[in-house]
């Protein structure tokens, strides 16, 4: 992520701007003309012979870090015209309005909530990656620092607190620091007595016995050769060790949870169906990857050249196919998904953040999805449309769910021409959690476990493999053990020499 730009201007000057991933292009060239003295809006900014979009951010312009980039004139100069606001609030509704870019995101809110203001006691503005929390804030900011100069955008409206957490965006779990090892002396067998001071220290002396080749390799003579250790203080650091792993046990739920689970929960229908807001998640901190998380490591780079062997083996050695061929390879890898796979579980995502959880077999059409869905709706005529992404794939109500790849899981989005809420109003006061929801589609893949073999999953717990892979290696080594046998059962003699 780019966290430092330089920037060619007039006369050759090399300008260093610091950025962050959420800053616009054009808040870059401002504060490039800032330094060169200049009007930023007649200059515009090139990466690669292209000029980039100022409404865009950093975080989606691919930019390196350190990157090059050249400030050149603008065809026609900028000018601030209006912008067209869609206000989206907590309820779903969405209030419209043309604003000035110049003019403040405090000032847009009360122009278009008027007395509904009052019901947010910490407002916070959400466009695309960015948040601005807190009157203060928002008074600060401007519809041109957020990059919108002209055109439509829509702003989500909450109720926020700076100490809330940003909802559904995944970090990793935090790095373990790197353990200090031991100092030790190589091609002797005399080692310092504080080599060992605890239990600890001996495993770690153990493990790093394993894994480097250089250490001698008899380990037990230098600990012998070591001052005496106090056993019973070892043996009280082992316990403590063990209690403090049991304590770190994640809880898990047994069968019988899960069944009271299943039992205690109101179903719409038979078919398991949920209502719940995709809203109510886990909230957690967003934060950005340093660069030595993109640094590959051993284990990366085995898996692409694995990967590149493979693809060049099937080059060299793959069979060309035929178009029969590759429809019946694909009615094979249909058929495994099928006897895999019985049921699939679908998710009905509508635009005013509900979701509707349900089952289905993997043989059922889209028209039995479309159907089902008009049992909620107020109006059951009402005309409307199933779409996939990404890439937008509209779904054909004749093809099936596992010929629409929803198998065996899919988010399918909802989309027709009314903006107000289409779910029957009796349906709100059975809304379940997120929680709730993931558990219930936990038992569903729970039930097809016992149908897959072990092979399958570890199968799908490597990473970078595939069933392709592996028939490809066993057809490549086919086709070498018959070039073998031809060549040797051959009478030809050594010196014929075919033209």
């Amino acid at each position: 992520m780019a966290t430092n730009l330089i920037i060619f201007g007039g006369n050759a000057a090399r300008i260093n701007v610091k950025v962050n991933p959420n800053m616009t292009i054009l808040k870059v060239i401002e504060l490039a003309c800032t330094k060169l003295k200049a009007n930023s809006n007649d200059f515009d900014l090139k990466y690669h012979n292209k000029i980039l979009d100022t409404t865009s951010l950093i975080r989606f312009t691919n930019i390196a870090n350190n990157a090059l980039l050249e400030l050149v004139p603008a065809t026609r100069s900028r000018e601030n015209s209006s912008v067209g606001v869609w206000l989206q609030v907590e309820d779903g509704s969405r209030l419209s309005g043309e604003f000035p870019s110049s003019q403040n995101l405090w000032e847009i809110i009360q122009i278009l909530l008027k007395d509904k203001l009052s019901n947010y006691e910490s407002p916070a503005i959400i466009y695309t990656r960015m948040e601005i929390i807190g009157k203060e804030q928002l008074q600060e900011k401007t519809l041109k620092d957020i990059g919108l100069v002209s055109g439509k955008a829509l702003l989500r409206l909450l109720n926020k607190k700076e100490s809330e957490d940003q909802a559904h965006v995944y970090v990793p779990a935090a790095r373990k620091p790197k353990l200090e090892e031991p100092p030790r002396v190589l091609g002797h067998k005399e080692t310092n007595t504080n080599v060992l001071p605890n239990a600890e220290s001996a495993n770690v002396m153990a493990t790093s016995s394993q894994e480097t080749m250089d250490i001698e390799p008899n380990a037990n003579n230098a600990v012998e050769k070591s001052e005496p250790i106090n056993m019973s203080t070892d043996q009280n650091n082992l316990d403590n060790i063990s209690k403090s792993k049991d304590n770190n046990k994640k809880p898990t739920l047994s069968n019988e949870d899960l069944n009271n689970f299943k039992n205690s929960i109101s179903y719409l229908d038979e078919r398991d169906t949920l209502l719940f807001d995709i809203m109510d998640g886990t909230s957690v901190m967003y934060q950005d990857e340093g660069d030595d998380f993109f640094q590959p490591t051993v284990k990366d780079v085995t898996l692409v050249l694995r990967d590149l062997k493979n693809a060049r083996a099937q080059l060299e050695d793959g069979q060309l196919s035929t178009s029969a061929m590759r429809e019946l390879e694909k009615t094979q890898n249909q058929l495994n998904l099928l006897h895999k796979y019985n049921k699939c579980i679908i998710r009905i995502h509508f635009p005013n953040r509900l979701v509707l959880q349900t089952i289905f077999k993997s043989t059922e059409t889209v028209l039995d999805v479309i159907n089902f869905i008009r049992k909620y709706l107020i109006d059951e005529s009402l005309d409307f449309s199933l779409f996939t992404t990404p890439p937008k794939t509209i779904l054909k109500p004749e093809e099936t769910l596992l010929e629409c790849g929803c198998v065996p899981s899919a988010m399918i989005h909802f989309s027709c021409n009314m903006e107000t809420d289409q779910l029957k109003p009796e349906l709100k006061q059975k809304i379940v959690s997120g929680c709730q929801a993931s558990i219930a589609a936990y038992l569903v893949r729970k039930e097809r476990i016992p149908n897959s073999s072990n092979n399958d999953t570890l199968r799908d717990e490597q990473p970078g493999t595939s069933k392709q892979s592996e028939d490809l290696n066993t057809k490549t080594a086919v086709l070498n053990k018959q070039n073998k046998t031809i060549t040797n059962s051959g009478k030809t003699p050594k010196w014929f020499k075919p033209v």
